[in-house]
């Protein structure tokens, strides 16, 4: 499927082409739409493509040997996955699936490699992406190394009001998943927080109560 130029100049990482040029990669450059629960690369497998979020809510996650979930990241319109066995030639590092119903721009490895050779101002992009993907994973490590589950739950409740976590509605499961637990510690320390006047339920959502508090908890 042809994509929409306007919608390609809009996602960040061809947003400084001009017109010319992304009439020039926009043949490389295909359309798909993706439903709820459907997964767009699995982990292992060989890399088929560069994907680009241009609508909806995608998921990275990693399985253990024994079956444990981690999801490393939710993306939202603008990201960008799979660049890094794009470029190396190895299978996919992360399982990817689709939350919401999404619309991918996608491009091949193999015109990856061919676009970023012609264009100098994609492979700044490329290597602003990757530098930001390095910084999130070394959070990420921060955070389940130094801080316990209270103080991981505590920051995402944060994030969740503050915008920063994906509009989704929660399970304990996906939330376990997200700061690296299992369900039962989070449902034990949501507990914890009710019973300390933090947090209550209110018709399926979280209501924070003593923001300041729950900020002391998450360590900022």
């Amino acid at each position: 499927m042809p994509v929409d130029l306007e919608k390609l100049a809009n996602l960040p990482f061809f947003s400084r082409l001009d017109a010319a040029t992304l009439r020039d990669i926009s043949p490389r450059v295909r359309s798909s739409s993706v439903e709820p629960g459907q997964v767009i690369a699995w982990e292992g497998e060989p890399c088929n493509a560069v994907y680009f979020v241009v609508r909806g809510l995608v998921r990275a996650r990693r399985m253990s040997l024994n079956g444990r979930e981690h999801v490393l990241s939710y993306m939202g319109s603008g990201s960008c996955f799979n660049l890094v066995p794009a470029l190396d030639g190895k299978p996919n590092p992360l399982t990817v699936d689709a939350v919401a119903s999404t619309t991918l721009y996608s491009v091949a490895c193999s015109d990856c490699r061919v676009i970023l050779a012609q264009h100098s101002e994609l492979a700044h992009a490329l290597l602003e992406h990757l530098a930001g993907e390095v910084r999130q994973l070394s959070d990420m490590v921060e955070s389940l190394a130094l801080h316990s589950v209270r103080a991981r739950l505590a920051r995402f409740l944060l994030d969740m009001v503050s915008g920063k976590a994906p509009a989704h509605a929660w399970t304990q499961e996906e939330v376990a998943a997200h700061i690296g637990t299992v369900r039962e510690m989070v449902g034990r320390t949501m507990r914890d927080f009710s019973q300390e006047g933090l947090v209550r339920r209110e018709r399926g959502r979280i209501v924070i109560l003593d923001a300041d508090t729950l900020t002391r908890e998450a360590g900022g």
